[in-house]
């Protein structure tokens, strides 16, 4: 007897997992239109530029040291006088360094697929201390050997210099002096670089400095400020951004107009100094990677949603096995694994709809489309394996609950894991309250009886009235 019961149920949870395929099939499309994405924004990179990081700015002083020695032959009986030049650059900090980014964001379009970039204002100003160039200086000319001084520079670098919109100039102590491409650092030359009046004489006061730099970038802008103190404040429309790199800004406010993020930097916490250091012997690679920025991200994207609720979908489907299987045992109407595996396709078939539709509209309103057509779907179906309207508007109205539980949990973006668990156990309670009181013993003999009669053995005057009750 109970043979009869086991093999329903089992019947039905083998349809369950065979309906995983078309779900894993599913989930593997958008996967792939989400490559597909990032294809394209990599094209727009390409065409556009980048994420952009800016370090800067340094001051170089660039010489060379001659130095003589003698050489004499294998026989030592002839002297030659050997001259070795090498060229060196010694790189400065400024003492200050105040860099203001204002960044305003657009749409570029590939194909279907919509890519965020951005165009920034960028306000870098800063103060170097006039006795710290008097002893660098005082330092180089007295290296041993004969020196040569060559024309300062200050340099920044561009990750992308494609993004530079403008030609800069700089403001040195009230004079103005234009940038050329290029950095002139052996590490990356990527950047731009202005030349100095050559340090000859003994500075009396500070050196003030201000420049002002326009440039395109995409999703992510971040720096190195190269100062023993380092403001840096960020401000733009963007909604949703996420604070990268070594430091978090010591103050931010976010709204959703946009963001404004402001961090301070020592070069205590940062060990600036012994970065340039390294990079002044040749080694730059810590400090390029001490950098600090913001990415501006889409918090929830229609991908990773439509990714969340496949993931939702075995549940759904359990689910209406579940009020099935209730529904025959509380009703004793059979219902056959053909009904069941239908249903559970027009449940699958709502993520497919889901991830096409929200391509080219808004996921929201994607959803509702793609909920009402399975809902509509499965009333009409419905109707007739329940043998009554009123049934199947219950199942779903059911369903269409379960869709909007479904869509706060996807768009949350960190309660996600939270809300999905509870829906779970939600569910869960509802089922064994429902069918607490239910003699499964009892239903073992109708599920035989039932089967043994079987559908097909009905007497024509019940199918009738069967029939009538649909039309009804």
């Amino acid at each position: 007897m109970q043979k009869t019961l086991t093999i329903k149920v089992a019947v039905i949870g083998l349809i369950a997992l065979i309906l995983l395929i078309p779900l894993a099939m599913i989930s593997d499309k958008i996967s792939e239109r989400y490559n597909y994405l990032l294809e394209a924004k990599d094209s727009v990179a390409r065409s556009w530029t980048g994420s952009q990081q800016i370090m800067g700015p340094l001051i170089v002083i660039p010489y060379s040291v001659e130095t003589k020695k003698d050489v004499w032959n294998k026989d030592k009986t002839e002297k030659t006088v050997k001259v070795t030049k090498v060229s060196r650059k010694k790189f400065l900090l400024p003492e200050n360094i105040k860099v203001e980014a204002k960044i305003s964001n657009d749409i570029r379009f590939k194909g279907i697929y919509k890519v965020p970039v951005y165009t920034s204002q960028l306000a870098i100003s800063g103060v170097v201390d006039h006795q710290l160039i008097n002893n660098t200086m005082d330092s180089i000319n007295h290296s041993a050997g004969r020196v040569t001084v060559y024309s300062p520079y200050l340099s920044a670098t561009v990750s992308d210099p494609r993004g530079i919109n403008s030609i800069p100039d700089l403001n040195w102590m009230g004079k103005d002096l234009p940038f050329k491409p290029g950095s002139k650092l052996t590490a990356n030359n990527n950047g731009i670089h202005a030349f100095l009046p050559k340090f000859n004489r003994s500075l009396s006061k500070d050196v003030e400095f201000d420049f002002q730099l326009e440039f395109r970038g995409m999703e992510m802008v971040s720096f190195v400020p190269v100062g023993q103190e380092a403001v840096v404040n960020v401000a733009s429309d963007w909604p949703h951004p996420k604070f990268t790199g070594m430091f978090l800004p010591s103050s931010r406010t976010i709204e959703d107009s946009g963001y404004d993020a402001e961090w301070k930097v020592t070069s205590f916490a940062s060990n600036i100094a012994d970065k340039v250091k390294q990079c002044e012997q040749g080694n730059c690679n810590e400090l390029f990677a001490s950098n600090f920025g913001v990415k501006h991200i889409e918090t929830v994207d229609v991908y990773l949603q439509s990714e969340r609720s496949v993931k939702y979908g075995i549940l759904f489907i359990g689910l209406s096995f579940i009020a099935f299987f209730i529904f025959e045992v509380i009703r004793k109407l059979p219902i056959h694994a053909i009904q069941y595996t239908l249903v559970g396709f027009a449940i699958a078939v709502f993520y497919l709809l889901l991830v096409s539709l929200s391509e080219h509209l808004e996921f929201a309103l994607s959803y509702l489309i793609a909920t009402i057509c399975c809902a509509s779907l499965l009333l009409f179906y419905l109707r007739y394996v329940l043998r009554g309207f009123k049934q199947a508007l219950v199942f779903s109205s059911l369903l269409l609950l379960l869709y909007g539980v479904l869509f706060v949990i996807i768009s949350a973006e960190d309660f996600a894991l939270l809300m999905g668990a509870f829906l779970t156990f939600v569910a869960l309670l509802v089922v064994m309250i429902s069918t607490r009181n239910i003699d499964w013993y009892e239903v073992n003999k109708a599920q035989t009886t039932a089967f043994s009669a079987g559908p097909l053995k009905q007497s024509a005057d019940q199918v009738a009235v069967d029939e009538k009750k649909v039309d009804e």
